[in-house]
């Protein structure tokens, strides 16, 4: 504590910051979502935590590094590939923003419900969202089918799939109306195998993708990608996790542009 109480106030402030943004990322830790998005942001926040208490210690190394020639390339390097890292999960954390409300512009026939998580048999919050939104739409347009879509992971009582087909029948919606796709385990499989069913039962398109609001921009670029003409609806998504999960849609373009989805 006395070593804290000889730290300058501007760095009370920044460490206050990282702290915040560390409960911030725990938060989705904490209601049981594990991944390595929010365990990266907490280990950085340590980190920078460790650096702005030994402060003093952390500038003399630095310019230690400095006086050498092969110290200044090192530091140009790090820190420029950080900045560049910083700038392009900014710009994609502001592109899957340009889709968190989306709407159709146009009535579609048939709804693709990606799934999300299943605990035991009960849907987790971002899938009751996704439940909660195609019901309405299904509600407000009699004559449309859904296919819900999403198989059984190794935590998960029931497919993703049957969990939402119960939730929509138990709130009246006609089981005539859903059609499972039970063997996806990730987005990309998610439409590529509804894209399939649909051939199979003969539904019409374009499709209206539902899902969290996050995750809107990268299921439309996929399924643009798996030749799926859609448009999104955004369902309502969890307001605490919502750093978590614009950075973790970020990384996950990143990912999916460099080796595919595995998400």
């Amino acid at each position: 504590m006395k070593h804290l109480k000889r730290i300058p106030r501007w760095r009370l402030i920044a460490l206050a910051a990282v702290a915040a943004v560390f409960a911030l990322f725990f938060y989705p830790l904490a209601t049981g979502y594990l991944d390595l998005c929010n365990l990266s942001v907490m280990l950085g926040c340590g980190l920078l935590a460790v650096v702005l208490i030994r402060w003093e210690s952390f500038v003399r190394l630095l310019r230690r590094l400095w006086g050498k020639t092969w110290g200044k390339v090192l530091l140009l390097t790090v820190f420029g590939a950080l900045a560049a890292v910083l700038i392009l999960l900014i710009v994609l954390m502001i592109l899957v923003e340009t889709k968190m409300n989306a709407k159709p512009t146009a009535d579609r026939q048939t709804l693709i419900v990606l799934g999300c998580q299943v605990r035991g048999e009960t849907p987790s919050r971002q899938l009751y969202y996704r439940i909660e939104a195609a019901d309405a739409y299904l509600k407000a347009h009699p004559d449309a089918v859904a296919v819900l879509s999403g198989g059984m992971g190794p935590d998960e009582g029931i497919t993703e799939a049957e969990c939402m087909y119960r939730c929509l029948t138990a709130r009246g919606i006609d089981p005539s109306r859903l059609y499972r796709e039970t063997e996806s385990s990730n987005t990309l499989e998610n439409l590529r195998f509804s894209a399939a069913l649909m051939e199979r039962e003969g539904l019409s398109g374009p499709v209206l993708i539902v899902t969290n609001g996050f995750h809107v921009y990268r299921a439309l670029k996929m399924a643009k990608d798996v030749g799926l003409p859609a448009e999104g609806l955004a369902a309502e998504s969890d307001g605490p996790s919502m750093p978590f999960a614009l950075l973790r849609e970020a990384m996950a373009l990143v990912k999916y542009a460099l080796v595919g989805s595995r998400s």
